[in-house]
C-alpha cells in the first residue's frame, strides 16, 4: 500500500485574509490546477483559456449577490497566489465550462453513503464517498481547514483553488456531492450558482435545517446530488437530487443510504439524460449498500474502508480505475476515498484508489 502524503492547510481571519493565506500556502498546487484545466478545457471541450476566463467573469455579479464573502475569499486567493480572479473562478466553474459551454458526455462517478448511529459499532454517524474524476485533478488535491470567527470551522477536500468539495464542519454537519445529469441542465445559465459555492455555503452553516435549505433554494444551472448528514441526536441524513427545476429527497432506510450517479427520487425508471456512466452507476450504489449491510451493527471506519475498495465491475467499480482504452481526458479513477465520522469529528482520506493507498487520519487540530 502506498503511504498517504496529502497536505492539509489551515486558513483563518476575515474572508480576504483567509483567501490570501490559502493562495500563499497553496500557490504551487493552484498553478498546477490552472495548467491542467487549460489543457483539459482545450482538448476535452475545445474551449480555449481566454473563452473560459471571459465566461467566468459573467459570474462575478451573481456570486457577489449570492454571498459576497465567498467572492472576497476568492479575491484574496487570487492575490495570495499571484493569479487573476478569473482564473480562480474558472477552477470553481469547471462543471459549468465543461458541460455548459460544451455539452460533453460526462462519465463522472462517485459513490456516497451515510450510516446512522443505529447501525454503527460506536453509535456514531458516518458519512463518506469515493470521489471519481479525472486523474490529473488528484495532482492538485489538498485538505483545506477553514477556521472561522463566525460560523463553524470546516474541513473540506478540494482541488487547489476551489472553495469546497466533500467535507464536514465542527457543528457535526457533513456533505458529499455526486454528479447527476438531466435534460434541464444548462438552463438558468444567467442565474445559476456554481456547485462549489453551494457546497461551501452549506458547510458555513451550523444547523441541519440551514444546510438543507441552502441546497434546496439556491438557483442552479446544473444538476447535482447532495448527500448531507448531521450528528445531532441520533443522527440523520437527507439525499437531495437537485436539478435546475426541482429537487427530489431520499432518506435512509434501516439506518443506511447510498447514492451514485443516477436519479432515483422520481421512481425506479431511469430519469435524466441518457449518457455514458449510467450503466455502472445503477450497480455501484447497490453494491456498496450490500457490502455495508453485511457489517450492520458493527460498522466502523475499518469495515467501510474495506467496502470502498470493492472491484465488482472493475474498472467501473466502487473503487474506480482507469480504462486504458480511453484517451487521457476521458479517463477516470477514484481520486480520493473519504470517510467522515461526524460524531467523533474525524476524517480519513486515501488520496487515490483505496485499494492502493493507505487512509490518513485528520481532525480539526491545528497541525499544518
Amino acid at each position: 500500500m502506498k503511504k498517504s502524503n496529502l497536505r492539509k492547510i489551515i486558513i483563518s481571519g476575515n474572508p480576504v485574509t483567509r483567501g490570501r493565506r490559502y493562495g500563499e500556502k497553496a500557490k504551487p498546487l493552484i498553478d498546477k490546477s490552472v495548467g491542467r484545466y487549460q489543457k483539459a478545457f482545450r482538448e476535452a471541450a475545445g474551449v480555449n483559456w481566454k473563452k473560459a476566463l471571459d465566461f467566468s467573469r459573467t459570474f462575478v455579479k451573481r456570486i457577489k449577490e449570492y454571498d459576497e464573502t465567498l467572492l472576497e475569499e476568492m479575491k484574496g486567493m487570487a492575490k495570495g497566489s499571484g493569479r487573476a480572479l478569473e482564473e480562480i473562478l474558472t477552477i470553481n466553474l469547471r462543471t459549468e465550462i465543461l458541460f455548459g459551454l460544451k455539452k460533453l458526455a460526462a462519465q463522472e462517478g462517485c459513490t456516497s453513503f451515510c450510516a446512522l448511529s443505529e447501525i454503527t459499532r460506536e453509535g456514531n454517524t458516518i458519512l463518506g464517498q469515493n470521489w471519481d474524476y479525472k486523474p490529473f485533478a488528484a495532482e492538485a488535491m489538498l485538505l483545506l481547514q477553514v477556521d472561522q470567527d463566525t460560523g463553524p470551522d470546516i474541513l473540506t477536500l478540494v482541488e487547489a483553488g476551489q472553495l469546497a468539495r466533500m467535507g464536514m464542519n465542527s457543528a457535526g454537519l457533513g456533505i458529499c456531492n455526486n454528479y447527476i445529469e438531466c435534460e434541464a441542465d444548462g438552463m438558468n445559465m444567467d442565474k445559476g450558482i456554481p456547485t462549489t459555492l453551494i457546497r461551501r455555503r452549506a458547510l458555513n452553516h451550523g444547523t441541519y435545517r440551514e444546510i438543507i435549505g441552502t441546497i434546496t433554494h439556491t438557483p442552479r444551472s446544473f444538476s447535482g446530488n447532495y448527500l448531507v448528514a448531521t450528528a445531532e441526536g441520533e443522527g440523520d441524513a437527507t439525499d437531495i437530487e437537485a436539478t435546475p427545476e426541482t429537487v427530489y429527497y431520499l432518506f435512509p432506510k434501516d439506518g443506511l443510504i447510498v447514492h451514485s450517479n443516477h436519479f432515483k427520487g422520481a421512481g425506479p425508471g431511469y430519469v435524466g439524460s441518457i449518457r455514458l456512466g449510467v450503466e455502472n452507476s445503477v450497480y455501484r450504489d447497490r453494491r456498496l449498500e450490500t457490502l455495508l449491510r453485511r457489517e450492520i451493527w458493527k460498522i466502523g471506519s475499518e469495515e467501510i474502508m474495506q467496502s470502498l475498495k470493492d472491484h465488482f465491475g472493475h474498472p467501473y467499480s466502487v473503487c474506480r480505475h482507469v480504462d486504458e482504452n480511453k484517451p487521457w481526458h476521458d479517463q477516470w479513477q477514484t481520486n480520493a476515498s473519504v470517510i467522515m465520522d461526524l460524531t467523533a469529528q474525524v476524517m480519513w482520506i486515501a488520496p487515490g484508489p483505496p485499494c492502493e493507498y493507505e487512509y490518513q487520519r485528520f481532525t480539526f487540530e491545528a497541525e499544518d
